[in-house]
């Protein structure tokens, strides 16, 4: 009986192919809007380095004047000074790990004439970033403890810039200018896609590191610092410090360092003692003229409140809820003139023996092939879709991104594509619900009668 109901149901999308057609194109018009920008809130939304995200924690130390705003939340607060990030890390706490990074830029230039020279965004960090942040290697690996003490000439380049300057080869022990400095390659990163960056707190897409170096190599060479400089109000113009003035810099109370620790579940607890320790040492020197107060925060805290305040995003997403919903209605509409064109032949069957549940099954398994088939349809509308938002973010970028770094935040992945499915043919067998009850309690004598 499935198999004889199933024949008629696709029988039945012969009939009045071009009601059909409006109801395949209906959902697939809607499902193709809503699904590009789930994916774009899904892709977005996604946590960096899943596996690890709840142990790493962003650490942040209140140092602020007294009159200072309050700060209820990780993105009102200050990042770390650089007397409280040398302190931090010259403590030794067992099985905690602890690294800071701040931004920088330079050329990069090899012997090759024939490469042009590069300009680069590089990372100032430590020796723990690698290890902390399950960073993959391609070749080589990160710089030891020595390299950040004495701030070593070493570099580890990215695999975009090792493709560039290197042509892809091993280039670990070879000779690298960045800026004038003659720095030697010690690793090469593999593919390191992070659904938004957090270790610099900028939370970007697509704005990769063209590579990084030890924290003193960048301070001895005076590299340009580029960070949000949260200074006291004595403090005059901050921004001086971009650039110059960094023994000032490093004795202010300017914050600009991002600092982060991993902490295993038995030592978050241990850890608070200890900040809470040494932000009362300080005080009895004269600083932190606040009440105790610091933050930390995993990664899953920051993208789940990062995300509850990208205004934009949430925008987008209402008008795809409410365009698809126009869609579905308008679904009802089409399905509904469809099913009841079939009123005499229902009430005929009907007459004949047929049973009720008999002419559900075979309206319902139409249903499931029309949102089977607007499901396909919408998956490659969502793909269309996709790939419009992604020269979207090109241009509005001034194409400062590239397309293949941005490739990954405009592509489904199978949890989408099955989403996409389900949505279809549920919102389908939704929305038939009321036409096919319609069909399926029409009077037989009724229509009988009538001819």
């Amino acid at each position: 009986m499935f198999a004889y109901n199933a024949k008629l149901a696709f029988k039945s999308l012969n009939d009045r192919p071009s009601l059909t057609i409006l109801m395949v194109a209906a959902i697939a018009i809607g499902l193709g809007l809503f699904m590009t920008m789930l994916t774009l809130s899904h892709q977005a939304s996604k946590i960096p380095i899943p596996h690890i995200s709840e142990q790493i924690h962003l650490v942040q130390l209140d140092n602020r004047e007294v009159d200072a705003e309050e700060a209820e939340r990780f993105y009102e607060m200050v990042d770390l000074t650089y007397q409280d990030t040398e302190n931090l890390l010259n403590m030794d706490i067992a099985g905690v790990q602890q690294s800071l990074a701040w931004n920088t830029h330079g050329i990069l230039n090899v012997e090759e004439q024939d490469i042009q020279p590069l300009r680069s965004s590089l990372v100032a960090t430590n020796h723990a970033f690698f290890s902390m942040f399950d960073v993959p290697f391609l070749y080589g690996n990160g710089w030891d403890k020595a390299a950040d003490q004495y701030g070593q000439s070493v570099i580890v380049l990215s695999k975009a810039s090792n493709d560039y300057l290197f042509g892809g080869t091993n280039s670990v022990g070879q000779q690298i200018r960045l800026n004038t400095q003659v720095l030697t390659v010690v690793g090469v990163l593999d593919d390191w896609f992070l659904a938004q960056k957090f270790y610099d707190r900028s939370y970007s897409q697509a704005r990769p590191d063209q590579a990084l170096i030890p924290s003193n190599l960048a301070f001895n060479n005076e590299l340009p610092r580029n960070a949000r400089f949260d200074c006291w109000s004595t403090t005059s113009n901050p921004r001086k410090f971009m650039t110059n003035f960094l023994t000032e810099l490093k004795t202010s109370e300017c914050a600009w360092i991002t600092f982060w620790a991993k902490l295993p579940s038995n030592a978050k607890e241990d850890y608070q003692t200890l900040l809470g320790q040494y932000i009362d040492s300080q005080s009895n020197l004269g600083r932190f003229p606040r009440e105790n107060q610091f933050f930390l925060t995993n990664i899953n805290e920051q993208i789940a409140l990062i995300s509850g305040t990208n205004g934009r995003q949430q925008m987008l997403g209402m008008i795809s809820y409410m365009f698809f919903a126009v869609c579905l209605i308008n679904a009802v509409s089409i399905l509904l003139a469809k099913f009841m064109r079939r009123t005499k032949e229902v009430s005929l069957r009907r007459a004949l023996g047929a049973k009720k549940r008999t002419i559900l099954q075979q309206h319902l398994i139409e249903v499931v092939f029309i949102g089977i088939i607007g499901g396909l349809i919408g998956i490659v509308f969502t793909y269309v879709g996709l790939q419009g938002m992604l020269r979207v973010s090109l241009y509005s970028s001034d194409y400062t991104r590239t397309a293949i770094d941005l490739m990954p935040y405009h592509q489904m992945d199978w949890e989408m594509i099955m989403m996409a499915f389900s949505v279809s043919v549920g919102c389908t067998l939704l929305v038939g619900l009321y036409p096919i009850w319609r069909i399926c309690n029409v009077s037989p004598a009724s229509q009988l009668k009538a001819q």
